[in-house]
């Protein structure tokens, strides 16, 4: 649960032992070779032209996610508000990427089709 937001606050104030009977697990910054690590990983199953494009892609998503970081920390250092990345933000952005890759794969293939069958018939 995000510490951002009211769904704590609210959460807490329902059920108390939340408070009382529970260990905050904090979780610290991962190192970039962590987070590189983890990309690849999670990219290795894509069907991608080639490993380069794979390893490119892998640094891509480490290096936005440190950006983030590193823009969260000036945005309280100029205004006091923080921005939470976590681990689960980051591995959401990776699957985000994943998802909407696949859906723009399958935009593409049916337009293709459609293009294809629409030529056969002007044929």
């Amino acid at each position: 649960m995000s510490p951002v937001g009211n769904d704590l606050r609210v959460r807490a104030r329902q059920f108390p032992s939340l408070i009382n009977c529970c260990t905050l697990d904090w979780f610290s910054k991962w190192p970039a070779e962590a987070l590189l690590f983890v990309s690849q990983q999670k990219l290795i199953e894509m069907e991608l032209p080639s490993d380069e494009v794979r390893d490119e892609l892998a640094k891509m998503c480490m290096l936005i996610h440190t950006s983030v970081e590193e823009a969260s920390e000036r945005f309280y250092e100029e205004l006091r508000r923080r921005v939470w990345t976590t681990p689960k933000s980051y591995l959401d952005l990776i699957s985000l990427y994943i998802n909407t890759l696949d859906k723009k794969r399958k935009e593409f293939n049916a337009n293709r089709t459609r293009l294809s069958e629409g030529l056969k018939k002007l044929e």
